[in-house]
């Protein structure tokens, strides 16, 4: 069994994780083995962030508390310490743009609500605040992956009775051999330990399928593989997509054996469909995730103002007012979280956490919201979405040089610089990484007419007041 390659007692550092990745984990990249992750030209830059990312892990980085550990692994026992968990959501958003869908501090604080309520968890209930206490102090970068096959998850078995998706074969003294396969393990090739939990409620017979559990992404017979990477060659013509593309893999076991004590549920129906309500995680996922759309939104909304102000476009109109549309949505987003963070409450396991049904609006209006806010920074941008300076024409020395340096050039900006507006513009507009964006948070909750749903019953299970002009016109 492999263990995790982050040092303990919060002495991790950005270059000791670069040095980590060479740990023997196995990833395929569009069918090809990855020698090395931190140096790969497809992977290197995903890579560098987070190095980045664990180095603001600080005493005034704004990422972690009093006593030192990360933000995104602490329970809070006020508002305040909410809202201070919600701001260190908000510094690791804004580090990238919002653009990563699967930064670490998502699954980070889904262990977290898991450790906030151990007791779910049965006779495994000391092995999670163990596993959280590990992560904590050694500020793990997770990952999960919850998926079944396509297949086991509309079809079900095959005539012999044989399934793709991941489930327990055996047990050993020294703990669980699992097989199969899940999915859609965002940030997986980049992450320390992969988490296991069931998406789908499980039958009464799945009791193979009742796993939650965590291993390190080098265990013996975990392989990762990934699609292709957005990243581009050279980087500087894909400035978004080569920085954040966090790769997306299928996990398959082949007879991987988990430890005991890495093991939180097995063979338990019940409290693998129970998860979400007898943890209470949902509130704290969510948060994560309204917090860092209301960034992202904020980029695309900054990156489409910089562009019209670039062009001469900010003077125009119609663009002012699909600037003040993609405006509202900011707000709209960030409204939703002050409105969550303000109803904060103790939950029923003692910690406090935010008012769900905001949460819940905003995971539902995202999926409306941010497909809208990349067609206005197309409309805003234009044209120069299809044509405009590459990184080749900075070379004094290239054909194209002076000539783009003019006729680009705006208000305040060289044509080069204008070019490089306008290519993280297309990164997010015109390309695959910019697509898989869209297609992200337009699914990140599930198909969206079921959350909408889903929604309504949350909200409407809130609601303690009717509207007293009504009264008597249906009865």
């Amino acid at each position: 069994m492999a263990t995790s390659t982050a040092p303990p007692n919060g002495s991790r550092t950005g270059k000791s994780y670069m040095v980590g990745l060479a740990d023997g984990r196995r990833v395929y990249l569009a069918g090809r083995p990855v020698a090395d992750l931190a140096h790969d030209p497809r992977t290197e830059g995903m890579a560098a962030f987070l190095a980045d990312l664990l180095d603001e892990h600080r005493p005034d980085g704004g990422l972690t508390g009093e006593d030192g550990h990360p933000l995104a692994y602490s329970l809070a026992h006020s508002a305040e310490e909410v809202r201070e968990r919600g701001r260190a959501f908000a510094r690791i958003a804004r580090l990238s743009g919002g653009l990563m869908g699967r930064s670490p501090d998502f699954v980070a604080t889904v262990l977290t609500a898991w450790a906030g309520a151990a007791d779910h968890f049965g006779p495994y209930a000391d092995n999670v605040r163990a596993y959280w206490q590990h992560a904590r102090a050694a500020n793990l970068l997770l990952t999960h992956a919850i998926s079944d096959p396509p297949a086991d998850r509309h079809l079900g078995p095959r005539a012999d009775g044989e399934v793709q998706a991941l489930r327990a074969i055996r047990t050993t003294d020294d703990g669980v051999v699992v097989r199969g396969a899940k999915m859609l393990a965002t940030l997986s090739p980049f992450a320390d330990d992969l988490v296991i939990y069931p998406f789908r409620p499980l039958d009464e017979s799945e009791t193979d399928q009742a796993l939650c559990f965590a291993v390190p992404v080098a265990t013996p017979g975990l392989t990762l593989y990934s699609r292709p990477s957005y990243a581009s060659a050279p980087a500087g013509d894909g400035p978004l997509a080569g920085r954040f593309d966090e790769l997306d893999a299928i996990c398959h076991f082949d007879d991987v054996l988990v430890p005991w004590d890495r093991v939180f549920i097995h063979g338990d129906v019940a409290r693998a469909n129970n998860l979400r309500p007898g943890t209470g995680m949902t509130s704290y996922a969510w948060h994560q995730s309204a917090v860092r759309a209301w960034v992202k939104a904020e980029t695309v909304y900054d990156l489409a103002a910089r562009c019209a102000r670039a062009a001469g476009r900010d003077r125009q109109p119609l663009v002012r007012q699909q600037l003040g549309e993609l405006a509202g949505i900011v707000e709209t987003l960030r409204g939703l979280v002050v409105s969550a963070e303000t109803g904060t409450r103790p939950d029923e396991f003692g910690q406090y956490v935010c008012e769900s049904v905001p949460l819940a609006a905003s995971g539902m209006l995202n999926a409306r919201l941010y497909p809208r806010a990349v067609e206005l920074l197309q409309a805003i941008a234009s044209s120069g979405l299809v044509m405009h300076p590459v990184t080749a024409d900075e070379d004094p020395e290239s054909a194209g040089h002076t000539f783009m340096q003019t006729y680009f050039a705006g208000a305040g900006v060289d044509g080069l610089a204008h070019g490089r507006l306008l290519r993280a513009a297309a990164d997010l507009t015109m390309n695959r990484f910019g697509t898989r964006q869209v297609l992200y948070e337009r699914l990140f909750l599930g198909p969206p007419e079921a959350f909408q749903a889903k929604f309504h019953d949350l909200f409407a299970a809130g609601r303690s007041v009717d509207s007293p002009v009504l009264d008597g016109l249906d009865g």
